[in-house]
């Protein structure tokens, strides 16, 4: 028997781990940019458009609070994806990945200019 060979504690456990390591850490980076965004942190706000970080909490957490429920449930379908693997296939947790990141950026777009 070759010790190639690799078992079911091999490298397959290990990516999986990185997967969904992947995916917590994009998840958490989202949710702090969109709370940051959202939690009141000034008494005045300058009168800019977009209003400054922590302004406008009445328009940005009802926003901010959709978009983590999306990312989370996105996180959780690509943490998903990278356990099952179908056929040791990459490419749907790939695209799982990409698509949790561009709907993360969206969500941090839609809470900073939120109106």
């Amino acid at each position: 028997m070759s010790g190639d060979a690799v078992g079911p504690g091999g490298s397959g456990r290990f990516a999986s781990w990185l997967g969904i390591t992947a995916a917590v850490a994009i998840a958490a980076a989202a949710w702090v940019g969109y709370w940051w965004l959202a939690v009141p942190r000034h008494d005045l706000c300058a009168a800019v458009l977009p209003a400054p970080a922590g302004c406008r909490a009445a328009d940005r957490v009802p926003t901010a609070t959709t978009w983590t429920v999306v990312v989370a449930v996105i996180a959780l379908a690509a943490a998903g994806l990278a356990v099952v693997r179908p056929r040791r296939r990459w490419w749907p947790f790939a695209v799982a990945l990409v698509t949790l990141a561009v709907v993360a950026l969206c969500g941090l777009w839609s809470v900073r200019y939120a109106t």
